[in-house]
């Protein structure tokens, strides 16, 4: 199998084009980041990169016993054992978009190779978006007691539709892009009435994509998610839960590196435990009705947990990743290489200079020495993908091995 990281999904998908241009943003985190897919793949797979990670990184891997060979284009045009092997090898997108299927269409042209690539289907526009999730929540607060129907977002296609609901709800609202992740496209508004800046982003965000969402801000507590997967047979099932930490932006930061049991305590800390599993169960029944018909693979549902007045509060579907992501990761992290008396982050961190990339790097080297036990991490830091002169994002784990709680 040939893993692929393609970051920025949701607005490839939205543009639908197989000639879509990624941003530079996203070509960049996608360059610094390509070695991700390695962490959970298989003994035996690959892992897409348009150049070779140097020497020094692959040695420094050597202790997890990877068993996963990165690939470059030029593995696919030269002749012998491993082009014959890659030559008829499944492809495993990140997330799938026209843009990615056509970048391995031509490549099984170009190279003359029988790659078996995922389809793109029209369904995939709409379970990819917002209009999806808000189908799945109003779902859920049918058949789940105690969920706010307050929290419900509406669609609006105008300035002059959200300026009315800023006046009639007298609370504060937040905005959303249909086709957005990892924090883009969100705009806290503010209480009185929209600034011009606002205006600006708004507009420009409807220009794109004719429609916003808007809907109540909540006093966030935690953010997790729960990850399903649809496997070949067509059967959903239930991955794990991943807690998470975003900027006060909303774009994502880190995610926590503990078992299963102990991340489940932290989340019925604020609410019932039966609450948790019935939303479990619920989404599991709906996610197999409503995506599994068209998709295989891996599907994150984002949540939060949010005080009241007088409680704590679950918000089980906040948008819908039908995709792999980084809670997905952070669950297979834990499983293949954390000690299970170990704890600590998994982190992605942009620098603008790349200098300052190395630079933290070293310092990290330095204050959280690595110790591995049987291919396990039991403390200290390391970085997932390569540090290069040209880094400026990082994805690294810390682990601190405080006692748990």
């Amino acid at each position: 199998m040939i893993h692929y990281f393609n970051p920025g999904h949701e607005t490839a998908v939205l543009n639908a084009s197989k000639h879509y241009h990624l941003p530079t943003h996203v070509a960049k985190m996608q360059a610094d980041l390509a070695f991700l897919p390695a962490w959970y793949a298989s003994a035996g797979d690959f892992v897409f990169m348009e150049t070779p990670p140097p020497d020094d990184f692959i040695i420094s891997c050597e202790p997890f016993n990877l068993r996963v060979k990165p690939v470059t284009p030029v593995d696919f045009e030269e002749s012998g054992r491993l082009q014959v092997k890659l030559a008829m090898s499944t492809v495993d997108l990140w997330g799938i978009s026209p843009q990615s299927v056509y970048f391995f269409e031509k490549l099984n042209e170009q190279c003359d190779l029988s790659l078996a690539i995922p389809s793109w289907k029209d369904e995939f526009r709409f379970l990819g978006s917002r209009f999806a999730s808000q189908k799945l929540l109003a779902a859920l607060q049918d058949r789940i007691p105690g969920i706010e129907p307050e929290i419900l977002p509406q669609f609006v296609s105008s300035i002059e539709a959200i300026e009315q609901q800023i006046t009639q709800r007298q609370e504060r609202l937040l905005i959303k892009s249909p086709y957005s992740s990892s924090g883009r496209g969100l705009i806290w508004l503010s209480p009185a009435k929209l600034t011009q800046s606002e205006k600006q982003i708004i507009n420009g965000m409807l220009k794109k994509q004719k429609q916003v969402s808007i809907e109540k801000a909540l006093d966030k507590q935690l953010d997790f998610s729960m990850q399903f997967e649809i496997t070949h047979t067509g059967k959903t099932q239930f991955v794990g839960y991943s807690i998470f930490q975003t900027n006060n932006k909303g774009a994502y930061e880190k995610s926590r590196l503990d078992s299963q049991k102990r991340l489940e305590k932290d989340i019925t800390g604020f609410i019932d435990k039966k609450l948790l599993f019935q939303t479990q169960m619920t989404l599991t029944e709906m996610i197999q009705k409503m995506v599994a018909p068209y998709y295989e693979g891996i599907i994150g549902v984002d949540m939060l947990l949010y005080k009241t007045d007088d409680s704590y509060r679950l918000h089980p579907c906040v948008e819908i990743n039908m995709r792999k992501n980084m809670g997905y990761l952070a669950i297979r992290l834990v499983e293949k290489y954390l000690h299970p008396e170990s704890h600590g982050d998994f982190i992605i961190e942009y620098n603008r200079e790349s200098q300052t990339t190395i630079q933290k790097h070293r310092q990290l080297q330095k204050k959280h020495p690595l110790i591995i036990e049987k291919e396990r991490i039991r403390s200290g830091y390391f970085n997932l993908c390569p540090i290069t002169d040209s880094t400026n994002y990082q994805a690294y784990i810390v682990i601190t091995n405080y006692p748990a709680s």
